[in-house]
């Protein structure tokens, strides 16, 4: 019922977000903004602090990221976490008039609409973000306003960035896509992937070296105000406490089977659908093995949806984080995804499966350890049934397995010092 209730208040506040687009209704867009606004749990309450930030919401990963700083800092800041939905709603009008107002209800434009944006329909998208943001100023009243944003190639929100540079306020972007393939960097690189929005952002931080070099490579200014601060999830997930348990629950973090592969025309047939296929095959083949239980934790969207029938006995999580399951778990399968690092970095037996016939694709692997990437099924099943009922000591230590974690997530050094110093200059 709740659930019902809160989709129909929803429903109503992009009703009248659109009504605003229509009917050119600046202030009272603004008016929706300001009172739809989530303070965060850890917001300061210090009126001498001036500062406020407006944070375009990414609930997995960035706004963890986030409030992990706020939760370690003794110096608190006004957070305000602002609905993606916004942005979209209001850049699905301008890139379309022609839908139908009830296909706004969830929208999800696509890089395509953004890609055909005609110069009139762009501008008109900024100019209604700066009078939107002018009037969202004076409801916030004297305050130093900034808004974070997590991902450069957020492309519905590039009005919103403009609007925000033509009323000096500051955009700093807190960067949370951070894992890659080496083949993806090269590639954003090379076409510098919507370089032109770097001119909005104050400030970038990123986790990690290779990282900074990319957002560099793609625009030179960049050098000046990006600045590697690493990870503030490593706070929360790295364990220091040494505990002795007999290995019983595996974990398999489905994967969006595109990751790591360079979004162009050639590339449009690889994936990683073969393996994920096997790994399904061979978890139902484990599912009748005594003390061993398997769990499968999926994404809603990215997910490859498999053909092949899961048995009854694996137990099937959709949506929100993969912490709770990992932090559960002993052996973890994962692949190209940020949930496979937190699991090395987590101190677990992790498995990235690789069961292509096509060898070559291997170049389109994260930089794991190589002792840990598996070719074979059988080899697979095997250590899988080998380390059940192990009596194992956890964390796992595993050198390897280590460098690959900090290659990705940066160094766990003065991290809150680092992003409060990223905020505040």
């Amino acid at each position: 019922m709740k659930k019902i209730i809160y989709n129909f208040i929803l429903f109503i506040i992009h009703f009248f977000l659109y009504l605003s687009c229509y009917f050119k209704l600046y202030k009272f867009c603004a008016y929706l903004i300001h009172f739809t606004l989530i303070k965060s749990k850890d917001s300061g309450t210090d009126l001498k602090n001036k500062k406020i930030f407006i944070v375009l919401d990414r609930i997995i990963g960035g706004r963890k990221d986030l409030e992990i700083v706020q939760k370690f800092s003794k110096k608190k800041f006004k957070i305000l976490f602002m609905r993606r939905s916004i942005t979209k709603i209001i850049f699905t009008f301008f890139c379309s008039k022609k839908i139908f107002f009830f296909n706004y209800h969830k929208p999800r434009p696509v890089k395509e609409d953004y890609l055909a944006l005609s110069e009139t329909n762009r501008k008109k998208h900024e100019i209604f973000w700066t009078r939107v943001i002018c009037h969202l100023k004076n409801y916030l009243g004297k305050k130093d306003l900034n808004f974070i944003t997590f991902a450069y190639y957020y492309y519905v929100e590039f009005g919103l960035y403009a609007g925000c540079k033509n009323n000096q306020v500051p955009v700093k972007l807190w960067n949370k896509e951070c894992f890659m393939s080496e083949e993806d960097v090269k590639h954003r690189v090379k076409i510098k992937e919507y370089s032109n929005v770097f001119q909005y952002f104050n400030k970038i931080s990123v986790y990690n070296d290779f990282m900074k070099k990319m957002m560099i490579g793609m625009d030179k200014k960049n050098i000046r105000k990006t600045n590697v601060n690493g990870c503030p999830r490593t706070l929360d997930f790295i364990s220091t406490n040494k505990k002795r348990k007999r290995i019983k629950n595996l974990l398999f973090l489905s994967f969006n089977t595109k990751q790591g592969f360079p979004d162009i025309k050639k590339n449009k047939n690889l994936n990683w659908n073969l393996s994920y296929d096997k790994v399904i095959k061979i978890l139902n083949e484990l599912a009748n093995v005594n003390n061993l239980n398997i769990v499968i934790k999926r994404k809603k969207f990215s997910t490859y949806q498999t053909s092949i029938p899961i048995n009854k006995k694996i137990k099937v999580f959709e949506g929100g984080t993969a912490e709770k399951f990992i932090n559960e778990a002993d052996i973890i399968i994962g692949h190209n995804s940020g949930s496979t690092l937190e699991s090395l970095i987590n101190g677990k037996y992790v498995m990235v499966p690789f069961f292509e016939k096509n060898t070559r694709l291997k170049k389109y692997l994260f930089k794991f350890n190589k002792n840990i990437i598996y070719t074979s099924e059988d080899k697979m099943k095997k250590d899988i049934l080998n380390l059940i009922n192990k009596r194992v000591v956890f964390p796992i230590i595993n050198k390897k397995n280590k460098k690959t974690a900090e290659y990705y997530f940066g160094s766990s050094k003065n991290i809150v010092s680092k992003y409060i110093n990223f905020l505040i200059q």
